[in-house]
């Protein structure tokens, strides 16, 4: 893959596929498969996106790359694509990485994980284990991942790591291995920016930067949130989850002190109100 300069003006990046040791129906193919596969993702359709590249080891390869490619949950940006011929076939955006996900890892297989933190120790790239010190039991963890989860292990092999999969548990009840990982990231503690909130039918959006600053808790399990102003206290194990939980909690505040009736709300609860009514306006969604 080829990226030129963005033309003038603009962020547009012109793409070329291929080479001199590329055969012209080889670039063909491998573009059809790109282009059905990022329809799929748009369309939500993980039968398409299988169906565009029947091999599942280089599938997964594909969506970690086109994953890499696509905003996370809190972020304020979305790619669209177009073909040579100046025609639209898709767009990553912010819930782009949930379809992805879906189509990498089956949803049985998904439900059954658990998302664990630690240290990242050693790397057994013969034996695909990857070993990390798991802060509340104070013990080293061997984690046994898939081949197609390689390429994540080798850009995500510095500091705390998140890794994804099924939890095997000692005779205390203690996690002390992980099996079938499906997924590995680095954790993820950059700020989060609070723009538009989307709850059902609820849409606020931000009359000013909302900014939230990530920590973890003692056990580095758990990635939490805070605005004593606004009521917020928001916390999950992963980014991913702990956007969709500060929505939701928003929302909950936002029906529950913004709307209320002020007779209804002791002194504490009033400046509540006021601050998220400062801060969020209701608007229609689209707007």
């Amino acid at each position: 893959m080829v990226c030129r300069l963005p033309e003038p003006g603009c962020y547009a990046v012109p793409v070329e596929l291929g080479g001199k040791d590329l055969l012209a129906e080889h670039v063909v193919a491998a573009l059809d498969a790109f282009r059905k596969m990022i329809e799929g993702i748009a369309r939500r359709d993980t039968a398409r996106i299988t169906a565009a590249l029947p091999d599942q080891g280089l599938r997964h390869r594909v969506l970690e790359a086109i994953r890499g490619m696509s905003p996370r949950a809190d972020d304020k940006w979305s790619l669209k694509l177009w073909d040579a011929t100046d025609v639209e076939f898709g767009e990553l955006n912010t819930e782009s990485e949930a379809i992805i996900r879906e189509a990498i890892v089956p949803v049985a297989e998904r439900e059954a994980s658990q998302v664990v933190t630690g240290q990242l120790t050693n790397i057994n790239f013969t034996n695909r284990i990857v070993t990390i010190f798991y802060p509340p039991t104070k013990r080293e963890m061997d984690c046994v991942y898939e081949e197609a989860v390689e390429e994540l292990l080798i850009e995500n092999r510095r500091g705390l790591i998140q890794v994804t999969g099924q939890v095997v548990l000692d005779d205390a009840g203690a996690p002390k291995k992980i099996i079938d990982v499906n997924d590995i990231r680095e954790l993820d503690l950059s700020p989060l920016a609070v723009d538009v909130v989307k709850v059902g039918d609820l849409v606020l959006k931000a009359k000013q930067g909302l900014t939230l600053e990530p920590t973890t808790d003692e056990t580095q399990q758990l990635i939490c949130v805070s605005d004593a102003v606004l009521g917020i206290d928001a916390f999950a194990r992963s980014r991913e989850a702990l956007v969709g939980e500060l929505n939701e909690q928003i929302g909950m505040l936002w029906l529950e002190y913004a709307l209320a009736a002020d007779s209804m709300l002791d002194s504490e609860a009033f400046k509540m109100k006021q601050a998220l009514l400062a801060v969020f306006s209701e608007v229609t969604d689209g707007a």
